[in-house]
């Protein structure tokens, strides 16, 4: 096993890492059937429902920050943070028209910066999140319009990032591919999962990715959340 996962590029220690999340994972119960087991499935269908109701509330809190810092004339950085991170939950939900309206809205605020404050947004962070959660947007509205071959572009597209300190701590958006994994295409999944190694790393970043691939070759339902490290032992997987 050891041996296995060296060679698909994960370290000795990430492994261990991982183990130890595992280890300390077994006093609870573990899924008997692996992942075919009834209680899994309950489990998985549960935290998807959840995660659907979630997201409904943050459109409608997202949008409020948005109108809140724009009405507010906040610091631009500020309000186009509010609306792109508003655009991950209104493209799964409101009009096509709506949310592409809102996509242009975001280059409109960036248009108005003045050059000083465009090269001060580059230096710290290069707008890469503000640009990943375009690329997600994009990418649900080609999915919703049953175009997947511009859908999955887009969601590899969204994470050609550089230098973004915030996706290299906290990882990218996970809504879309917990969608479309969900509805039963595993490749551009796992493409994303593995183009993350370019930005993201860490000793959790690789915990998680290694938790969600093996699960994907194992055809398992996933929830693709921080647990999914504590489930892979309980599913026996490791």
């Amino acid at each position: 096993m050891i041996i296995a996962l060296v060679r698909s590029g994960f370290s000795i220690s990430t492994f261990l890492c991982a183990f130890a999340l595992m280890y300390s994972a077994s006093v609870f119960a573990d899924y008997k059937k692996g992942c075919d087991d009834p209680r899994y499935h309950q489990f998985v269908n549960e935290r998807l429902a959840y995660f659907e109701q979630q997201n409904k509330r943050l459109l409608e809190s997202t949008l409020r920050d948005y109108q809140r810092s724009s009405q507010a004339n906040r610091n631009p950085y500020r309000v186009i943070a509010d609306l792109s991170r508003h655009l991950i939950y209104s493209a799964q939900f409101d009009p096509i028209e709506t949310v592409n309206a809102k996509i242009d809205l975001i280059f409109k605020h960036g248009e108005n910066l003045s050059r000083d404050q465009q090269i001060a947004g580059n230096v710290f962070d290069n707008f890469s999140t503000e640009a990943h959660f375009v690329g997600v947007a994009r990418a649900w509205l080609a999915y919703r319009q049953g175009d997947l071959e511009a859908a999955f572009d887009a969601l590899l597209t969204s994470i050609d990032v550089s230098n973004s300190a915030v996706m290299g701590s906290f990882g990218p958006d996970v809504t879309f591919i917990r969608r479309i994994y969900r509805d039963g295409y595993t490749k551009p999944v796992v493409s994303y999962i593995n183009k993350t190694k370019e930005f993201w790393v860490g000793k959790r970043a690789d915990a998680l990715r290694f938790a969600w691939l093996t699960m994907i070759e194992q055809g398992c339902k996933i929830q693709f959340d921080s647990l999914d490290t504590i489930k892979l032992a309980e599913l026996g997987l490791i």
